[in-house]
Formats: C-alpha cells, sequence, structure tokens
C-alpha cells in the first residue's frame, strides 16, 4: 500500500534519537522534516534539504509558545540534529546570533547521507527591519536568498 501526500521521517528518528528529545524539541524536529522532506524542490525535482521557517509558522503548526521554539531550537542545534542559516548561508549557531535576523532557513542533520560540499557565501547576514514601513529597496534586496545551501555545507560547516 502506497500513501499519497506523505512525508518520509527518517527511521535514525525513531530509532536513536527519540528517547532524548523533549515533546518541544520532537515537535519543531517534525515540523522542519515536513518543510523540508515533505516538499519537491521545483527546480531539482527532488526532496528540499532547506527551508526558511518564520517562528509565527513554527507557532502556528506547533501551538508552542515562542520561548519554548526558541529553546527547543536551541537545544536541537546543542544536539547537531538542526542546522540554522541565514539567507546566504552563514551558520547562527547561537540564539544571539539569530536574534534580528529577516529570516532563517532551517535544515535537519538526522540523515547519514551528506551531499558534496559547495562553499558558503562571505556575505554577511541581511538585519530585520524594525516594521513593514522601515523596509527599503536594500532590505528587500536582502530578502532573496543569493543560491541554494546544500546540506552538506550546513553539515560540514557546523562540524568544524
Amino acid at each position: 500500500m502506497t500513501y499519497e501526500q506523505t512525508t518520509q521521517v527518517p527511521n535514525i528518528l525513531f530509532d536513536l534519537h527519540l528517547p532524548s528529545l523533549t515533546e518541544a524539541e520532537l515537535k519543531i524536529l517534525l515540523i522542519i522534516i515536513r518543510q523540508t522532506y515533505g516538499w519537491i524542490d521545483r527546480h531539482t525535482g527532488k526532496r528540499k534539504l532547506y527551508d526558511r521557517i518564520s517562528h509565527s509558522q513554527f507557532i502556528t503548526k506547533t501551538g508552542l509558545s515562542r520561548r519554548v521554539i526558541s529553546k527547543a531550537l536551541q537545544n536541537l542545534v546543542s544536539k547537531g540534529l538542526v542546522s540554522i542559516t541565514c539567507r546566504n548561508g552563514n551558520i547562527l549557531s547561537g540564539g544571539d546570533a539569530r536574534r534580528g535576523k529577516i529570516s532563517l532557513v532551517y535544515s535537519t542533520n538526522i540523515c547519514k547521507k551528506i551531499p558534496e560540499h559547495v562553499h558558503f557565501s562571505t556575505s554577511t547576514c541581511a538585519q530585520s527591519a524594525h516594521n513593514k514601513t522601515n523596509y527599503t529597496k536594500e532590505n528587500n534586496t536582502k530578502l532573496r536568498m543569493n543560491r541554494p545551501v546544500h546540506i552538506g555545507e550546513i553539515i560540514n560547516q557546523y562540524r568544524h
């Protein structure tokens, strides 16, 4: 029997990581898996390996508070299960590094297969505007991703 409109969850999540995850961490990790592996990239025709996810999306999809989400994300990063980057590929490992960024890109590190390494952009992350009226042409340009970021980049940079 095959199921349509499903998201594949790597077995290693159940077999190895599930006992050590809190409920909040599991919810966050499942949302990241859904937002990545649950979609086909229109450019490559393959499953997405990363996605931009807002805090409000995490709140809506998990029912968790902003504070609990931030703590769970930090724990998942510390456990090496999630990587968080800004749109140009710079890794943001701490909460302070992520604070005020326009958009964050999430990916999981739970799969063993790592794609070939591609170099990161050296430009800095765009800062967020304080409200919609403060967006300038420069800020809107920074919102666009310069190039796709491969999960291998994130994993290799995170491990070093």
